[in-house]
């Protein structure tokens, strides 16, 4: 058992980097394309991963440094959005999926706390101790996601919710390596599910 999960620990990075290169190879002329995003899906054995990887425009509506009020409790509420991955992706009930772990990456969600407390390092003369904002540049958003699943077998397809969560998000490209070999599909939101078989 113990070999098991060291190989399949093994395996799925090995199996969704090597998805993520050849993604980055095919797209890398429309890289950060907004309302395109990347899904990397792996299927091995109980254990299913995905990696979104969308710039921050298509969740956010904006990708520069939240300062405002506004702009700081988006960034919140998109990253709890996200962390409830059980609402963006759905597999059949069958296969009694759970979420094991999700890891949230992005820029933006570093420098929140710093907008936070950016008047604690605000001089009352006017003068501020941090660096001039830099100019505006891409930014995008990762999230990487660990299902088990009690009934891999009922593992026929996955439906995209989160395109009616984020309307930004217009179109999805997917890669995956499942039981059955590779497999791509461009999902939107009037086609949002992926048939595995």
């Amino acid at each position: 058992m113990r070999r098991q999960l060291l190989t399949l620990s093994i395996a799925l990075p090995l199996s969704l980097h090597a998805l993520a290169y050849e993604h980055d190879e095919h797209a890398s002329l429309g890289a950060h394309e907004h309302g395109v995003a990347s899904l990397n899906l792996a299927i091995e054995g109980a254990q299913v991963q995905l990696e979104l990887d969308s710039p921050a425009m298509n969740l956010l509506g904006f990708e520069h440094a939240a300062h405002s009020p506004d702009d700081i409790a988006k960034v919140k509420a998109v990253q709890a959005q996200l962390q409830q991955a059980d609402q963006l992706f759905r597999f059949p009930a069958a296969a009694d999926c759970t979420l094991a772990s999700a890891d949230l990456d992005s820029p933006l969600f570093a420098t929140q706390h710093d907008a936070e407390h950016e008047h604690e390092d605000h001089d009352h003369d006017g003068a501020h101790d941090h660096d001039e904002e830099p100019a505006h540049h891409h930014a995008d958003i990762e999230a990487s996601y660990t299902f088990n699943c009690a009934e891999p077998d009922q593992l026929t397809h996955l439906e995209l919710p989160l395109f009616a969560v984020y309307p930004g998000l217009e179109r999805i490209n997917l890669q995956g390596i499942t039981p059955k070999g590779q497999m791509g599909a461009e999902l939107t939101a009037e086609r949002a599910t992926v048939q595995f078989d």
